[in-house]
């Protein structure tokens, strides 16, 4: 199962990239991996997060425990998040003629014989749920930058 949404950055896109694909060890925070905190329904769990790894994948550690990895290419303008075995989210920023686009993905990673479980489906609550933190995604992403943000087409 997969679900995409865009939407339009009214920013350059190096801004973009030097503002939210900066990611380094460490605490997870506004100027380290600060997409974490706008994953939809997980953002306020990842605030206490600590980064470990690097330069490009990283291990999420909440206290001494993994739960998931970060992945960053700022070059190409991917950012993806994988919470432990359900869950991954992609952030790919391109060139836009207003600004930058951002292509937020969201798959389903489960294995085949889990993806149908209550738990993992509570996850995938697609048609509202997503839609809902991609615009509070845009919404911070343009208070940052100072900028116009709004879904895509």
């Amino acid at each position: 199962m997969t679900w995409t949404a865009t939407g339009i950055i009214e920013a350059p896109l190096d801004r973009v990239r030097d503002v939210f694909l900066t990611v380094h060890e460490g605490p997870v925070g506004v100027r380290n991996a600060p997409l974490l905190r706008a994953l939809p329904g997980a953002g306020h769990l990842l605030r206490a997060a600590t980064l470990h790894g690097g330069p490009r994948e990283f291990a999420i550690h909440y206290g001494t425990h993994p739960g998931g990895t970060v992945e960053v290419d700022p070059a190409v303008g991917h950012f993806a998040f994988q919470g432990g075995y359900k869950f991954r989210a992609e952030y790919h920023f391109t060139p836009h003629s207003k600004g930058t686009l951002l292509t937020y993905t969201a798959v389903n990673v489960a294995p085949s014989d889990h993806q149908d479980r209550a738990a993992v489906r509570f996850q995938f609550w697609l048609g509202g749920k997503l839609k809902v933190g991609l615009r509070g995604c845009l919404n911070n992403i343009g208070k940052r930058l100072g900028c116009r943000t709004y879904p895509g087409s």
